[in-house]
């Protein structure tokens, strides 16, 4: 346990000396938010509410939502994972007593927190400044059911992410897979726009899916739309879904070393 607490630190005290980068990024990110603020503010300056969200509800799930959007996120280690295995710096890294699956995840664990409060300053301060247009919530319940599901969601999306980075076991080139299954995945979880803004066939079919679970449960938490008990059903689905996708994973895994041994890589 050590030895990845020491890949956590290292990694933390490694991206310091980039936190200029990542303060850029969030920096972008913010001007994502700030258009679709524009946007929304424009479609209902002609109506005061839209398939059940209000003006300060929608403001909300574009503010909240971009918080949780970028507390979650992993920052590209398909690309990461793929690279190591196409050059062959995968096989310094299974040599080494520890697991390659593990080290990823003690790595990405390392590089979220510089993240983590950059967002949390940059959401702050977008709360004071529009706290007349949304709604803040501080049921003690809620926040805290939140917390664990956004928790879930950072490994949800650490392992599907890992998950695709093993395809490069079998393919050379796996941004356009990587690129395609992000775009779904924002998707399907709702990141646009409300899922229930669409037709109920959509909603029922991003059911059978984790990405929902990871934003627009927790966002439908907080806007008290849905109860404690259907939150806490969603941090359960959460929980399969990372059982799942870890069990996937070490049968990728397992199938994928094979044939990178037998490529002598």
């Amino acid at each position: 346990m050590k030895k990845y607490w020491k890949i956590i630190t290292n990694e933390f005290q490694r991206h310091l000396a980039y936190r200029a980068n990542i303060v850029s990024y969030s920096f972008g990110h913010l001007f994502e938010i700030i258009s679709q603020i524009v946007i929304w503010t424009v479609i209902f300056q002609g109506t005061s509410m839209i398939k059940g969200y209000t003006y300060p509800e929608m403001m909300t799930y574009v503010i909240i939502g971009w918080f949780i959007l970028f507390a979650t996120s992993n920052y590209g280690f398909e690309e990461r994972i793929a690279k190591d295995i196409h050059q062959g710096t995968l096989s310094n890294m299974i040599v080494k007593p520890m697991s390659y699956v593990r080290y990823i995840i003690a790595v990405s664990m390392g590089r979220v927190v510089i993240a983590l409060i950059t967002v949390a300053v940059i959401e702050t301060v977008l709360i004071f400044l529009l706290r007349n247009k949304i709604i803040i919530n501080l049921d003690p319940a809620t926040l805290l059911l939140m917390l664990f599901m956004l928790l879930v969601a950072f490994f949800i999306k650490l392992l599907f992410s890992i998950l695709i980075g093993l395809i490069a076991f079998w393919i050379i080139e796996i941004s356009g897979t990587y690129f395609s299954l992000n775009i779904f995945s924002k998707f399907m979880s709702g990141a646009y726009f409300p899922m229930n803004l669409l037709p109920a066939v959509f909603v029922n079919i991003s059911l059978f899916f984790p990405f929902i679970y990871t934003f627009f449960i927790p966002l439908q938490l907080y806007l008290k739309k849905i109860t404690l008990i259907e939150g806490l059903r969603g941090l359960g689905v959460e929980l399969l879904w990372l059982f799942l996708l870890y069990l996937l994973i070490k049968l990728v895994w397992h199938f994928g070393l094979k044939k990178y041994e037998a490529a002598g890589v």
